[in-house]
C-alpha cells in the first residue's frame, strides 16, 4: 500500500509540470516551507510503586508545499522527536518511542506526502496527510501529532456549508515510525483495554457536514459526522456551538452527542455505547469560565485516532463505561492586564463510575502559556501541571514543559 501512495506522488511530480502553464522550476522555487521547532520535557511521578515516566525530546515539524499548478499542489512534512538529556532509569513517557529493550528511541518519519487538487470548489488530497475531524484528528498533545493515509475531499460549494469525505486506510500514532493499518490501530487500542481481537481489515469511511447558521442575534455552528468501519463499528457525532453577546460579555453553550454501535460481524466485540454532554460558559474582561458535564453509556468509547470527547484534561478524559464527569475551567488572558501574550487556566474534573466497577478520581490542571513574539516572533513557552487523586489506587503528578519556535520561508 505504501508503494502505491509513493508511486502516485512520484508520477504526479513528473507529469503535472508537463501540463502546466509554468515551469517545474517555478513550481518548486515558489513553494513554501513552514517549520516548527519543538523541545518538550514531560514527567509523570506516582506516589506508589510505579516507576517514573520521563522523556525529553528535541525536534519538530517541517512542511514544504509547492506552488499550485493548474490547481495541483504537492506537499510533504518531515517530523522528528529525538531523545535527549534524561537517563534510561526512567520509563518512556511517549514523546519518543519505546525500544525493544524498553529504552528511549528517537522518532524520525515522513509525516505527510500528498498530491492536492483544487477544482469545483473542492479540495482533494491523496496520500499521507493530517486530517481534522471530530473522531480522527492530529490530537497534538505529544512531540509529533497523529497522521493518516488515504483520500480526502472538502467541498465549499454552498454558502455557510462545508462538506467533507474521507477514505482512510492507515494511521501513525505519536511515537510510531511507520504507518499501520486502521485494523492494527483498533487492535492496539483494544489490547490496552485488555481485549484481544482479530479485527476486520477494512478502511474507515467518514463523511461530515458543518453549517454556520446565518442568524443576526447569535452565532451558531452545527456539525454532523458519521464514521464507518465495516464489521467493526459505526460512530455518529453531532455538536452545536452557540454564542451570544450580552453587553460586554459573551455567553456560549456547546452540547454534543456521540453514538457508537458494533456493526456486521462485530469483530471487535460489543462496542454499543454513547456519550453526551455540554460546555456552558461566559467570557468577560479577559476571563473565560466554563462548566462541563459528560455521561458515557454501558461500554467504553473506542477512540484510536484522536477525538472530541466532552471533557479532555491533561492526563485523563471521559471515556470509561457508565462514567459521569463534572468539570469546570477558569481561564484568563493577561493582555487585559497589560501583559501581552500571557494566558493561564485552572481546570478541575471529577470522574465517577458505579461502585465496584473502578475507582473514582479527580484531576486538577494548571497551565501557563507565554507567547514571546516581542523577544523573537514565533517563539512561545508553556508549563502544564496536573494533580490526579484516586479514591483507590496510585495518585500521580504530571509536569509538561514546552518550548516552541515557528517560522516560515518562501512565498
Amino acid at each position: 500500500m505504501k508503494k502505491t501512495y509513493l508511486s502516485a506522488l512520484i508520477l504526479a511530480a513528473i507529469t503535472v509540470p508537463a501540463m502546466a502553464d509554468t515551469t517545474i522550476d517555478e513550481m518548486f522555487s515558489q513553494g513554501t516551507l513552514n517549520a516548527q521547532l519543538r523541545m518538550f520535557d514531560f514527567t509523570r511521578d506516582y506516589d506508589g510503586t510505579t516507576n517514573t515516566k520521563h522523556d525529553t525530546s528535541l525536534g519538530g515539524l517541517f512542511n514544504y508545499r509547492t506552488a499550485a499548478v493548474n490547481g495541483i499542489t504537492l506537499g510533504t512534512t518531515f517530523a522528528s522527536a529525538n531523545h535527549v538529556f534524561n537517563g534510561d532509569s526512567d520509563d518512556v513517557y511517549g514523546l519518543v518511542a519505546k525500544g525493544s529493550d524498553g529504552g528511549h528511541e528517537s522518532v524520525n518519519r515522513m509525516q505527510e506526502y500528498y498530491i492536492e487538487g483544487n477544482w469545483w470548489n473542492t479540495l482533494f488530497r491523496y496520500g499521507a496527510q493530517q486530517i481534522r475531524t471530530p473522531m480522527m484528528n492530529p490530537h497534538d498533545i505529544r512531540a509529533i501529532p497523529r497522521t493518516f493515509r488515504g483520500l480526502s475531499a472538502i467541498n465549499n460549494s454552498f454558502d455557510n456549508l462545508t462538506l467533507q469525505a474521507y477514505y482512510i486506510t492507515d494511521s501513525m500514532g505519536w511515537s510510531d515510525s511507520n504507518f499501520i493499518s486502521v485494523k492494527e490501530a483498533v487492535q492496539n487500542e483494544l489490547r490496552r483495554a485488555g481485549v484481544n481481537a482479530d479485527v476486520a481489515d477494512e478502511p474507515v469511511i467518514a463523511v461530515g457536514a458543518s453549517y454556520n447558521v446565518p442568524l443576526q442575534s447569535m452565532k451558531m455552528k452545527a456539525d454532523l459526522w458519521h464514521y464507518r468501519m465495516k464489521d467493526v463499528f459505526d460512530q455518529t457525532y453531532a455538536k452545536v456551538n452557540m454564542s451570544v453577546k450580552a453587553g460586554n460579555s459573551e455567553l456560549y453553550f456547546t452540547p454534543s452527542y456521540l453514538d457508537q454501535q458494533s456493526t456486521g460481524d462485530q469483530t471487535a466485540g460489543s462496542l454499543d455505547t454513547y456519550q453526551y454532554g455540554f460546555h456552558l460558559g461566559a467570557k468577560m474582561a479577559g476571563f473565560d469560565a466554563t462548566l462541563m458535564y459528560a455521561k458515557t453509556g454501558d461500554d467504553a468509547l473506542l477512540a484510536p485516532w484522536g477525538d472530541e470527547k466532552v471533557v479532555i484534561q491533561q492526563v485523563y478524559q471521559c471515556t470509561r463505561a457508565n462514567e459521569k464527569v463534572y468539570a469546570g475551567r477558569l481561564a484568563y488572558d493577561f493582555t487585559q492586564a497589560g501583559v501581552e501574550g500571557l494566558q493561564a487556566y485552572v481546570f478541575y474534573g471529577k470522574y465517577e463510575v458505579p461502585e465496584g466497577q473502578a475507582s473514582d478520581f479527580t484531576e486538577t490542571d494548571f497551565s501557563v502559556t507565554y507567547a514571546l513574539d516581542k523577544v523573537m516572533k514565533g517563539l512561545s513557552t508553556r508549563v502544564r501541571y496536573a494533580i490526579v487523586d484516586f479514591d483507590n489506587g496510585e495518585d500521580l503528578n504530571d509536569l509538561r514543559l514546552y518550548l516552541t519556535y515557528k517560522f516560515k520561508l518562501g512565498h
